[in-house]
């Protein structure tokens, strides 16, 4: 049932992203009331996917007798649904619907690699695993790894955004700035040059956004890290080695660390610190993949062989 589960909620999140796509592309052309209905029908099948992705975690829980992230494939999954989650909460409260073929693109992607090449049965955890703390520490730093991922699609939107506004605002005219914050009105009619990055919120707009999001996932995830040293010192009598693992989550620590430090320096904000951001989020990937699947450790238990 688990599978048959995820199964569906990956079927929904992909129409999803259709829908999203769809009225991200023709929602300002003639065909924008079809659109933006597409764009209704996909926050459905977001929310029907959501349902059915907590289906598929709660009876893979029931059939393994325990949590159910305990190896690569269920931490994969419900980093995936924290990710959802994320977005669904932003939508309650900003418009952000824009955002919901970026998001749904690296959670197919990443659901369809857990499901195929990171598929593991359910069953007992292995005893490293046995405690817990995986109650704790595990559960923050798969919440922390969501908001990232969500951080990291919003960082890219910015670059991309930021990249295009560079090119194109200067020549607009006075008033042009303002016309490209969300909802703010030109002072003078603009032609907008053809392409969809012209069709995402201001650059600005999606700096905060983004900033926002790793404003919540880095205190999370420097509890992930606490906790995990003090399970660490109750597992393997010392709370800190220098383990692949630690010293990773250590460096992902760090690499957030210097993009909030970098938005709170005047020179550093902008492109430089959205360049940290991700940075940060491929140290986590290195954090996640590589230690888990290529490096030897004492976290070397992620149910991949």
């Amino acid at each position: 049932m688990s599978d048959v589960l995820l199964v569906w909620a990956v079927s929904a999140y992909a129409l999803a992203m259709l829908g999203y796509a769809a009225e991200f592309a023709f929602g300002r052309r003639s065909v924008g009331r079809q659109a933006q209905r597409a764009g209704r029908v996909a926050v459905v099948l977001t929310v029907a996917g959501w349902l059915a992705h907590v289906g598929s975690v709660t009876t893979r829980g029931f059939a393994a007798h325990r949590v159910p992230w305990g190896n690569m494939y269920e931490f994969s999954s419900m980093v995936s649904l924290v990710a959802v989650t994320v977005f669904l909460v932003l939508l309650s409260r900003q418009p952000v619907r824009f955002l919901g073929g970026f998001v749904m693109a690296p959670v197919v992607l990443y659901l369809g690699l857990a499901g195929t090449v990171l598929y593991a049965k359910a069953g007992p955890l292995v005893p490293a695993l046995n405690s817990y703390w995986i109650k704790i520490h595990v559960v923050a730093a798969i919440t922390a790894s969501g908001a990232f991922m969500v951080s990291g699609v919003v960082t890219v939107l910015y670059l991309l955004r930021d990249r295009w506004e560079r090119r194109h605002v200067v020549s607009l005219g006075p008033g042009a700035a303002a016309a490209l914050e969300v909802g703010a009105p030109p002072s003078e009619p603009i032609a907008r040059p053809d392409g969809l990055i012209g069709r995402l919120p201001a650059a600005e707009v999606l700096d905060r956004l983004a900033y926002r999001i790793i404003a919540f996932g880095f205190p999370v995830w420097t509890f992930a890290v606490i906790a995990g040293a003090i399970w660490a010192e109750q597992a393997w009598s010392r709370p800190w080695g220098w383990d692949p693992k630690e010293t990773w989550s250590f460096i992902t620590w760090l690499g957030y660390a210097a993009y909030l430090h970098a938005r709170a320096t005047a020179g550093w904000r902008g492109r430089p610190a959205a360049v940290l951001s991700l940075i940060g989020f491929g140290c986590l990937m290195v954090d996640y993949y590589v230690v888990n699947t290529v490096i030897t450790g004492l976290h070397s238990y992620a149910g991949v062989s």
